[in-house]
């Protein structure tokens, strides 16, 4: 069993690299062969070889660097094709128990797999403005999936990324920022799709006391990055001119 995995670590965020990698390599699937498909702007920081895989990809602030992540995905799918899944974890996340085939891949029908995180996502999660085509209806579905932590089989994987980068060029060309980029799109995409769903122990956040016995962990950013550090990374104006350097690029802007 072959499975790729997805990382995205620009600017300082590639700190979190080593963790990751050495807790999934320990604690993932061990008899499963994993391949990492690495993008950064910090390629001196990794040492590549046959299963480490690094893509360069510039800083293109927040939230430009996960919004786009479909786009860098979607660059690569020819190489992403020799494995039999592709999941996506958050830069942050850690494994600290081992994680089973049962714990994450689809099973039979399922083609997706996604960590559900919210009760009422009606209440503050999904897109609620009609002109998106994030829109989600009140009682379309009664799940909210995380950015952080998603999968699926190859092609079903694939055909996720390809659609969901289109979605995203949809409203950028329309003057919309998803109201939580990527994850709003990946959510709208999901709807009534065959997937297998997790809850926070595949991914809860280091400061929570439940789930006891969490799988996975989020680190916090703030503790590693710096709490001032990243609400000036989060910043507007390096945003801005990144994103209006991105539509110019695609056409989507003069």
């Amino acid at each position: 069993m072959k499975i790729g995995i997805l990382y995205i670590g620009i600017g300082r965020y590639i700190c979190f690299w080593k963790d990751f990698y050495d807790s999934c390599e320990k604690f993932l699937i061990p008899e499963a062969e994993k391949h990492y498909y690495v993008f950064t702007d910090n390629e001196s920081f990794i040492k590549s070889s046959e299963r480490i895989s690094i893509f360069h990809q510039d800083d293109m602030g927040w939230p430009c660097n996960s919004l786009l992540r479909f786009k860098m995905f979607r660059r690569i799918k020819d190489l992403l094709k020799d494995n039999d899944y592709l999941f996506f974890f958050n830069s942050n996340a850690k494994i600290v128990l081992p994680v089973s085939t049962y714990d994450i891949l689809p099973e039979g029908e399922e083609e997706y797999s996604a960590m559900c995180i919210d009760d009422n996502p009606y209440s503050s999660g999904f897109e609620q403005r009609q002109i998106s085509a994030c829109y989600v209806k009140v009682g379309e579905t009664p799940y909210y999936f995380s950015g952080a932590l998603n999968g699926g089989k190859t092609d079903s994987y694939i055909h996720l990324i390809e659609t969901c980068d289109d979605i995203v060029d949809t409203e950028l060309r329309n003057g919309i920022m998803p109201k939580w980029h990527d994850e709003s799109v990946l959510n709208r995409y999901l709807i009534g799709k065959r997937t297998k769903v997790m809850y926070r122990d595949m991914g809860k956040p280091a400061n929570w006391r439940e789930p006891k016995n969490a799988k996975i962990i989020l680190l916090r950013k703030e503790d590693v990055l710096g709490r001032n550090w990243l609400r000036n990374y989060k910043g507007r104006e390096h945003t801005n001119t990144w994103l209006r350097k991105f539509l110019r690029k695609i056409g989507l802007i003069k």
